[in-house]
């Protein structure tokens, strides 16, 4: 009898930005060269990093906005089957707070989830 494959499905929730490589621009490709399927949800979308002396632009996620996402998933049973899941770069207070009813709740779809927290040191 052969074993049932291994579920390798993560929701990766971490920034975006246009120009450079971090946050779900970082992560992405290098899990999926691990076998992984990844799910990005952007906390923010900013034209570059924070760290560049004239500054960036762009958008930051509300919790409500990121809660709408998952509940999108959710409603279409998209939220099934998530092995991992990871957070990033959190761009507002009311994001933060949405993040662990999330956990809560990908966590009640499989018990077993492997939950990593990037806390992304370095921001004012």
């Amino acid at each position: 009898m052969q074993a049932a494959p291994s579920l390798k499905r993560i929701l990766n929730i971490a920034s975006h930005v246009v120009h450079g490589h971090v946050g779900n621009c970082a992560t992405t490709f290098p899990m999926q060269l691990h076998g992984f399927t990844v799910n990005c949800v952007n906390s923010v979308q900013f034209s570059n990093h924070t760290g560049y002396k004239n500054g960036f632009k762009g958008q930051v996620c509300s919790g409500d906005e990121v809660v709408a996402l998952i509940d999108g998933l959710d409603q279409n049973g998209l939220l099934e089957g998530y092995s991992h899941m990871l957070t990033g770069y959190i761009g507002s207070a009311t994001f933060l707070d949405a993040i662990d009813g999330i956990i809560d709740r990908v966590k009640a779809k499989n018990p077993n989830l492997k939950y990593v927290c990037d806390p992304v040191l370095g921001d004012v």
